[in-house]
């Protein structure tokens, strides 16, 4: 959920709150200011019959209006002053109607009455009705509008914290352009562009230090390995060594081819962290394949492997060669950890690729197998980077790679989404 839309929905929500319990304060506030003047009204008509009584020792005549009525009834006894709101039917329109009632005992010539005094409280109900549905169309406004005001305002209040974020979508510390990041007169986005422009800085530098070090590092070993190689060749060719110099002599030779791949497998793992295999292109990937089956042709005859393939027309979008280097390794796999007159299955459909071959052991660690140096058997001669490339290369083109092992056979799939 985006800040925004929390922000309105807890604005909206307690904006809606406040006024809900307004308007049921507004209310029952007006409603006793009404029915109170009622109130006052009746005590002002009682002053009246008080003060007439008094004047003339007899009632004044009964009456009868629309707005208040007056009755006067005969009792042995005064009753006790009350005022209530009671129901009663309307002289002029029969219609039964609230009225505020006010009771109270008078002498008047030697006799007790009960005098009642009432006035209607539909005028009152009508105000205070028209009064709340104006309150209830005032406050459907105001918010329609704060949420219009917020809308706009908010957006146009956050449009620099998006642009940074898309401008920090599209950098690449690989290339030579720095973050555009957009200017802004609000001090929190500067905050935030100045952090953003420090870091971008700092990682570019410490990207181009790295990148060098890998570069000048590897080129550095290649030198030295190519020497002591071509020295080895040297010695190996002499015709006079002695059995157990030249097994010496096989082992250090394998040695140095082994930390001359390692070198390079290394090398690849830093560029391919480092995005130096950006660009990419629509590959015909049947064709591709049909060509590395005829690459590895002859060392599947030397390994009497049975190759069993199904492959449909396919195309995907990646760097070509991330994807010799995957191929390769995928491939390179599937022959290394089988056995002789083992079998490897390929398959591949639109959007999948499908490795299968036998193997010599179980099943793999899924938690290790794709991690750097990871040796199924310690007694391996493999360096265990072959399947950590093909990960990050999956990885960085947006593939989707998967292990699995079934009946003494084990399975790599790389999937992507079809184009």
């Amino acid at each position: 959920m985006k800040l925004f839309t929390k922000y309105s929905r807890i604005n909206m929500v307690a904006s809606i709150v406040i006024f809900l319990v307004a308007s049921v304060a507004f209310y029952f506030t007006l409603r006793y200011v009404l029915i109170n003047q009622i109130d006052e009204d009746l005590e002002v008509e009682e002053d009246e019959i008080t003060t007439y009584v008094k004047k003339y020792n007899q009632l004044p005549e009964s009456f009868s209006f629309s707005d208040q009525a007056t009755h006067f009834s005969a009792v042995q006894q005064l009753p006790k002053r009350s005022v209530s709101t009671v129901t009663m039917t309307n002289i002029e329109n029969k219609v039964p109607e609230k009225f505020r009632l006010l009771s109270f005992g008078i002498a008047a010539g030697g006799v007790n009455y009960k005098a009642e005094v009432s006035k209607p409280l539909e005028g009152a109900v009508h105000l205070l009705r028209s009064i709340l549905l104006i309150t209830l169309i005032s406050i459907m406004v105001i918010l329609l509008v704060s949420l219009v005001i917020n809308r706009v305002l908010l957006k146009n209040l956050w449009r620099p914290f998006y642009d940074s974020i898309n401008a920090m979508r599209v950098f690449r510390i690989s290339n030579n352009r720095m973050a555009s990041l957009p200017e802004s007169h609000i001090e929190e986005f500067d905050l935030l562009n100045n952090t953003l422009k420090s870091f971008t800085e700092n990682s570019r530098k410490e990207y181009l230090a790295l990148k060098t070090f890998s570069e000048n590092a590897s080129h550095e070993f290649q030198t030295p390995i190519a020497i002591i190689r071509s020295k080895l060749d040297l010695l190996i060719q002499e015709e006079k060594l002695s059995e157990p110099q030249s097994k010496t002599l096989q082992a250090a030779y394998n040695a140095t081819e082994k930390l001359s791949r390692l070198n390079k497998s290394l090398l690849l793992l830093v560029k391919i962290g480092n995005n130096q295999f950006e660009d990419a292109e629509v590959i015909s990937l049947d064709q591709k394949l049909e060509e590395k089956l005829q690459e590895f042709q002859e060392l599947w005859q030397s390994h009497s492997l049975q190759v069993n393939t199904l492959i449909r027309k396919s195309s995907i979008r990646m760097n070509k060669e991330l994807l010799e280097v995957l191929l390769n390794n995928l491939l390179t796999n599937a022959i290394s950890h089988n056995y002789d007159g083992g079998e490897i299955f390929i398959s591949l459909t639109a959007n999948q690729l499908m490795i299968t071959n036998t193997g010599k052991e179980g099943a793999l660690n899924q938690q290790q197998l794709f991690k750097r140096f990871y040796k199924p058997s310690q007694n391996s001669s493999h360096n265990g980077l072959g399947l950590s490339i093909v990960k990050q290369i999956a990885d960085v083109s947006d593939l989707g790679l998967n292990y699995s092992f079934d009946k003494g056979k084990h399975s790599f799939t790389v999937s992507w989404t079809q184009l």
